[in-house]
C-alpha cells in the first residue's frame, strides 16, 4: 500500500465564482467550530515545552485560534500556567473578551490527578497528549473524563489510521489528533519504523466522523491547505512557531563567524526547539530517560524569528488564498471542491522558487 506525504501530491485549482481571486470576506470565511468556540483561524499551537506556554497561549487566542498548553511541570505549577493564560488580564488592545481558553494536556500514567486540579480551576478542554493513542489507558481516561463530566471536551491522540481514529472516537473524544512521526523534532520513525506518511493519514482518518487536527508535517502554508483538503478540520504547528518571541525560553547568542575585522565577532540569536520525547526532554521532567526507552526526538537550536504574528499571518494568508484557487466559501468546501494529483520528486522541485540558477 502507498502512502504519501503533503510533497508528494498537489492540488489542482478548480472554478471561482468569485468576481475575483482576491479572498472575499463577505462571501468567505476561515471559521471553525470547536467544543463550543467559533474560532477565526484553524490553528493550534503545539503542546511542547519549548512552544506553549502562557504567553503563546494568549497569543493564540488573540489571532482567533487556540493554544494547548504543555503538561511537563508538576502540577502545581500547570495550574498555575493554567490561570494565567485564561485570565481576564489584558496582553492585548483589542483581545476579545469571549473566549479566554486555553486547552491544557494530561498524561495517562498519573491517573485523573491532574485532571481534577485543573478542572477545579476551570479548565473544560483536555488533550490527552501521548504518542501512541490507539491503546487502552487513553480509552480508559476518555471514558473516565466522560464519566464525572460529559460536557468536558477531550482531545486525545496520537493515532495515524482510521482504526486508531475510530477506536478514541467510540471512546467517546471529541476530537482526535492525526500524526505519528511527521514532526519536524520527532524521530519516532527512524527509531521505531512506525508512522504513516501525514497526507494519507489524515485522509484515512478521515473515514471517522470526528474533528480532526493534523498535528505535524506542516512546514509550510500550503502544507496547511494541503491538511485541511485531505480532512483536517485544523491544523497543530510546533516547528513554524518555535524560535519565536512567544514561546517558553530565553533568547541566547552564539559566535557564528570570528573576523579580525573592526566588525568584529558575528553572532546569531536562537531559542532551542525540541520533541517532548528527546533524552533532554526527558531528562528534565522525569530526571532520566528510563533505561528501557530510546529517545524518539531532537533538540535543536532555532534561529530567533521575531514575533509569531508574522507565522500565523503567513498561514493564513496562504489558507485565504488556496480557497480562491477552487472556489470554497468556507474550510470543508477545500475538501469537496479540489482535487488532487500525485506529482514526482521533479515535480515538488518545480513548484519551489527556482533562483537564478535554473533561469
Amino acid at each position: 500500500m502507498k502512502a504519501l506525504s503533503f510533497d508528494d501530491i498537489s492540488l489542482v485549482p478548480r472554478y471561482n465564482n468569485i468576481a475575483s481571486r482576491k479572498f472575499d470576506g463577505d462571501k468567505q470565511h476561515t471559521n471553525v467550530e470547536f467544543g463550543g468556540l467559533t474560532l477565526s483561524a484553524p490553528i493550534f499551537s503545539s503542546n511542547m515545552d519549548t512552544v506553549t506556554g502562557v504567553e503563546m497561549a494568549r497569543f493564540m487566542r488573540h489571532v482567533g485560534g487556540l493554544g494547548f498548553l504543555h503538561r511537563f511541570c508538576s502540577i502545581e505549577d500547570n495550574v498555575d500556567m493554567y490561570t494565567k493564560a485564561s485570565s481576564n488580564e489584558r496582553m492585548f488592545p483589542n483581545e476579545r473578551p469571549m473566549n479566554r481558553e486555553a486547552v491544557v494536556s494530561l498524561g495517562v500514567n498519573e491517573g485523573l490527578d491532574r485532571f481534577h486540579a485543573l478542572y477545579e480551576v476551570g479548565a473544560r478542554y483536555f488533550c490527552i497528549d501521548i504518542a501512541h493513542g490507539h491503546s487502552r489507558p487513553v480509552g480508559t481516561l476518555i471514558q473516565q473524563i466522560k464519566e464525572f463530566d460529559e460536557a468536558a471536551f477531550v482531545i486525545a491522540g496520537n493515532v495515524c489510521e482510521s482504526m486508531g481514529a475510530g477506536y478514541l472516537a467510540d471512546k467517546g473524544a471529541d476530537a482526535i489528533k492525526v500524526g505519528i512521526g511527521p514532526g519536524s523534532v520527532c524521530s519516532t520513525r527512524v527509531k521505531t519504523g512506525f508512522g504513516v506518511p501525514q497526507f494519507s493519514a489524515i485522509k484515512d482518518c478521515r473515514r471517522v466522523n470526528c474533528f480532526l487536527i493534523a498535528d505535524g508535517g506542516i512546514r509550510t502554508p500550503g502544507d496547511a491547505v494541503k491538511a485541511l483538503y485531505a480532512g483536517a478540520d485544523a491544523i497543530m504547528i510546533g516547528g513554524m512557531l518555535s524560535g519565536t518571541d512567544e514561546t517558553p525560553g530565553e533568547i541566547q547568542d552564539e559566535p557564528i563567524w570570528e573576523t579580525a575585522s573592526p566588525a568584529g565577532t558575528l553572532r546569531r540569536k536562537y531559542k532551542m526547539f525540541r520533541g517532548m520525547a528527546s533524552k533532554e526532554a526527558q531528562d528534565d521532567f522525569m530526571g532520566e530517560m528510563r533505561e528501557w526507552k530510546t529517545a524518539e526526538g531532537v533538540e535543536i537550536k532555532v534561529t530567533a524569528k521575531g514575533p509569531a504574528g508574522a507565522v500565523i499571518a503567513d498561514i493564513m494568508g496562504g489558507i485565504r488564498s488556496g480557497m480562491t484557487y477552487c472556489g470554497a466559501n468556507n474550510l470543508r468546501d477545500i475538501r469537496e471542491r479540489a482535487d488532487h494529483v500525485e506529482i514526482t520528486p521533479n515535480g515538488a522541485a518545480e513548484g519551489r522558487p527556482h533562483g537564478k540558477d535554473r533561469l
